[in-house]
């Protein structure tokens, strides 16, 4: 029976090794991809970046080409006393009021700026799509980590799983070693022994679950959910066809967010260069307003004026000198420029140099997936045998607890290497922009 027992353990803990555990059938367990739409909807940060590219596309307008109109509007009313002296005649005003009135409407439309009104029409363009890049990367980023979270808890889940196993083997053999120990077939130092390694696995299994409730509440909190929830991500890991560097590589140059934001960086420079130029050129205004004003003044000589109508006409400005200031400007948005494409050449270098690492990383990963699997296989074999000389009393105590962490480290491996394969084939996909081959491959 004892036999028996031992062996479910490890057909248990080989099925974890595999990463293809059939558990029960938890309604509450969701996809990865489920989970990404739930974050996408409410992350906090995601929501606050959409919130930036509203702003954004708010200021974003047909403005610097529309004419100007502004209006003004008085009133004023006094009461005053006044003495006058004409032609020597004395004449007294008490308690005289008088009243101004006037409006006015102004419109100024610019014609001609020297071409700067196109350069900053199109910088807040650039201006927008860098805010949709910094969604996107934002977006990126939260995808990354959650699945990162997600497939450690499903690794967790298997070692926690594996070190329940572990556990209740070394329990059975304390109590089967304490039942030796009274019939006086074994010794206290082998009891003493067993009793360390039951407390070591008593050890393992805490800090799994640890680690398991961590992972779950870092979890929750990405996707906005009560942090302690906890049981609803799947118990199996699938690993997708190979990656092809190239590929990947020639994806990165045209779609990695970094290299998008950088060369939005270079076409914001340039339009900063054009506007910098337009300072050199006059400035061209078609004016026009209508003003009318009344006023009536009891103690002037002219009680009562009232007058109104439009006006329009031509204005021409330019800057004749101001210091050199125009001068020190472009040649310092041209220095900005060639700073912004220097950015750009060192961001492309260091995103080639991390999809090469990836991409290696990646590779060692799906072939120890395949080893590891091996080892697993030829660990519970050596563990099986172990298990029968163990009960014929050939193997101690001692060599028995070596074969079993043997197995037990096997199965740890082996899951290690599919989760970093898992985690790199992601990052991998995210690093090359390809977001549409990333959600294929979590479903």
């Amino acid at each position: 029976m004892k036999k028996l027992i031992i062996i479910g353990i490890l057909m248990v803990l080989a099925h974890t090794g595999r990463g293809q555990a059939q558990g029960s059938k938890d309604v509450s367990v969701q996809k990865l991809s489920v989970l990404i739409e739930q974050a996408l909807e409410q992350n906090p940060s995601v929501r606050v970046v959409r919130n930036r590219w509203r702003q954004t596309d708010n200021m974003h307008s047909i403005q610097p080409f529309l004419p100007s109109l502004g209006g003004t509007a008085r009133y004023n009313k006094s009461n005053s006393n006044s003495k006058r002296v004409f032609n020597e005649q004395e004449q007294d005003f008490e308690n005289t009021t008088s009243e101004n009135v006037s409006a006015g409407l102004s419109l100024s439309w610019t014609i001609f700026d020297g071409l700067g009104m196109f350069a900053d029409y199109q910088r807040g363009a650039y201006q927008l799509d860098a805010a949709e890049l910094e969604t996107r990367r934002v977006v990126e980023q939260l995808l990354g980590e959650l699945s990162e979270l997600y497939y450690r808890i499903v690794v967790q889940q298997h070692r926690l799983e594996a070190a329940g196993e572990l556990m209740k083997l070394s329990r059975e053999r304390f109590r089967i070693i304490t039942e030796q120990v009274n019939i006086g077939t074994a010794s206290g130092m082998d009891l003493q022994q067993a009793r360390l390694d039951l407390n070591a696995d008593s050890s393992l299994l805490i800090r799994h679950k640890e680690a398991l409730q961590d992972a779950y509440i870092r979890i929750n909190q990405l996707i906005n959910q009560p942090l302690l929830s906890h049981g609803f991500v799947s118990d199996t890991i699938f690993i997708g066809s190979p990656l092809v560097e190239d590929d990947l590589l020639a994806m990165a140059l045209d779609n990695n967010v970094q290299l998008a934001a950088n060369r939005l960086g270079v076409a914001i420079t340039e339009q900063d260069l054009r506007l910098a130029q337009s300072r050199r050129y006059p400035t061209i205004n078609l004016v026009s307003g209508y003003t009318y004003s009344r006023a009536e003044t009891p103690a002037s000589v002219i009680t009562f004026n009232e007058s109104n109508g439009f006006n329009y006409g031509v204005e021409a400005g330019i800057n004749i000198f101001n210091g050199f200031e125009v001068n020190r400007n472009i040649r310092n948005a041209r220095i900005e420029l060639e700073n912004r494409q220097l950015s750009y050449e060192e961001t492309e270098l260091a995103v080639r140099a991390q999809l090469h690492s990836l991409y290696n990383t990646y590779l060692n990963n799906i072939m120890m997936v395949d080893f590891e699997r091996q080892n697993v296989e030829v660990a519970r074999a050596n563990f099986d045998l172990a298990l029968e000389r163990y009960e014929l009393g050939v193997l101690s105590g001692l060599g028995f607890r070596e074969f079993q962490l043997g197995y037990i480290n096997a199965v740890d491996r082996s899951l290690d290497a599919m989760y970093q394969s898992k985690v790199l084939e992601l990052s991998l996909l995210v690093l090359s922009g390809q977001m549409d081959e990333f959600m294929q491959r979590i479903k």
